[in-house]
């Protein structure tokens, strides 16, 4: 399914995931997942139990936080050491907002996908902005061609990532070409339009 083919909010996990989701043991060590991470150029490795369930997930940020910035040897450290768990997971049918929604609240930028019990894949936030771009496009065209169920008002607010942060915002509003969440746009001073 394109995301051209389909409405912004029908766009669900399985559409966008990545299948093939690389995986350690808990009983490697950190240099073990660090190469695996760099060998297939990914930010993190799931992590298999004894009986091969989905225990945790070492990311980079893991392996910064946990290994190096305490002087620690990554080839000392097991993965089950560094690990984060449990793993947050999100059902391969869920909507992207909702699966954006849960890596905001949670502070995360990964989600492992399961459906019917089963590991299916991993979605990252760079998944979903790989596809955001796309969906602003079909919404604009949409709004353009009246096609939009909302019209948009100056009360109406546009909900995605802000490009200063990262986080997920309700209502961004644009600086300069850059849409910025509350936050950050008192930051940066006066805001030139509002979203």
């Amino acid at each position: 399914m394109s995301v051209h083919e389909t409405e912004p909010e029908s766009v669900i996990v399985r559409d966008i995931m990545t299948r093939s989701v690389i995986t350690a043991k808990e009983s490697d060590t950190a240099a073990d997942a660090a190469k695996l991470m760099a060998k297939h150029n990914i930010g993190c490795v799931l992590v298999s139990g004894k009986k091969g369930e989905t225990i945790g997930i070492i990311t980079e940020r893991d392996i910064v936080q946990r290994i190096a910035a305490k002087n620690l040897l990554p080839s000392k450290v097991t993965v089950g050491e560094a690990m984060s768990k449990p793993v947050v997971t999100v059902k391969a049918g869920a909507s992207i907002t909702d699966a954006a929604k849960l890596m905001n609240q949670r502070k995360i930028r990964r989600l492992a996908v399961i459906e019917n019990g089963k590991l299916m894949g991993i979605l990252t936030m760079k998944d979903i902005l790989e596809v955001t771009p796309a969906i602003i496009d079909l919404a604009s065209e949409k709004s353009q061609a009246g096609l939009g169920r909302i019209p948009r008002t100056s009360s109406s607010r546009l909900q995605g990532y802000c490009d200063e942060c990262e986080t997920w915002s309700e209502a961004l509003v644009q600086k300069d070409g850059v849409f910025l969440c509350q936050d950050c746009a008192k930051e940066l001073g006066p805001v030139e339009e509002e979203i």
